[in-house]
């Protein structure tokens, strides 16, 4: 079992330049992975894309790529090189006038100039750093899985332990529900006999009424169905591979009869009971909907 939640980075060490990969991961219904990286990198997220769907089936998962320049030129000085920024501006110039029209030096200019110079990043080519960027977003995401099944785990152990609460509740609500007609049967003829209606547990019309009310209070098939959901769930969570929508679905059909055996019973402790099952069950909704 895997959590939808993770972390995981790498790093990438070029001449000029430290690479700093980060994949994030949360929890999603399906699948969606949102790429952001340098623009002479943006070609790489098909391929991140593609090695991602191999690896995980649900999630929201962010890939961030943020590069940091570690080599500094020792010939700059200052914001820009006065020499380089005096050419550009005469030759700028000089392109203006021929076209007709005035050229002003203004602060905006050489400020524009300066910043169209500190774009150019230097950074390598794609295709020469393909295989290397792709090993460290390898590195990246198997930190992540690993902080997915770490958490996964953790988990998978809270819907065990709840599962076998579950059960041994189901246990004693079988055992508190049983003799609920005959007890119902006895109060109806004691409220007849203080009434002074001379009625015996043999006359049609109270053996009518038991029977449509042990009709009505019958849980058997509400206790069977939730241990059958109980043993799915169990099966469920020891399987490899994508389970979150199958055990959420399961969870929402183990409350469903919880609901109906509360509607049935006619004892408090039964419905007690009932009620507590109900807590337990959307605990482990809330959990089931971070597991992969």
């Amino acid at each position: 079992m895997n959590s939808m939640t993770g972390f995981g980075r790498a790093t990438l060490s070029l001449p000029d330049h430290l690479v700093l990969l980060e994949v994030f991961s949360v929890n999603k219904k399906g699948l969606e992975i949102v790429f952001s990286a340098p623009k002479e990198w943006q070609a790489f997220e098909r391929q991140a894309n593609s090695f991602l769907k191999k690896s995980l089936e649900r999630g929201r998962i962010r890939i961030s790529i943020s590069v940091e320049q570690t080599k500094v030129d020792e010939n700059a000085q200052g914001l820009f090189d006065k020499d380089v920024m005096e050419g550009d501006l005469s030759e700028l110039k000089s392109f203006i006038e021929e076209k007709g029209f005035a050229c002003e030096v203004t602060p905006e200019l050489i400020l524009q100039l300066a910043q169209a110079r500190n774009r150019e990043s230097g950074l390598p080519k794609l295709e020469d750093i393909l295989s290397e960027l792709e090993k460290t977003l390898s590195n990246a995401t198997l930190e992540m899985i690993a902080m997915r099944k770490e958490e996964g785990s953790s988990i998978f152990h809270d819907l065990e332990e709840r599962t076998n609460s579950l059960e041994e509740m189901t246990k004693r609500m079988e055992e508190g529900s049983k003799e609920m007609a005959s007890e119902w049967k006895s109060k109806l003829l004691e409220r007849l006999n203080k009434a002074d209606l001379s009625l015996n547990s043999e006359d049609d019309r109270v053996l009518k009424e038991v029977a449509l009310f042990a009709e009505k209070c019958d849980v058997s098939e509400e206790i069977s169905r939730l241990r059958s959901h109980l043993g799915q769930i169990r099966e469920t969570v020891a399987q490899e591979g994508s389970i979150g929508r199958k055990l959420e679905f399961l969870l929402q059909e183990v409350s469903r009869e919880l609901n109906t055996f509360c509607s049935k019973s006619t004892r408090t402790q039964c419905t007690s009971i009932g009620l507590d099952a109900r807590a337990e069950v959307e605990k482990m909704r809330e959990q089931s909907m971070n597991v992969e």
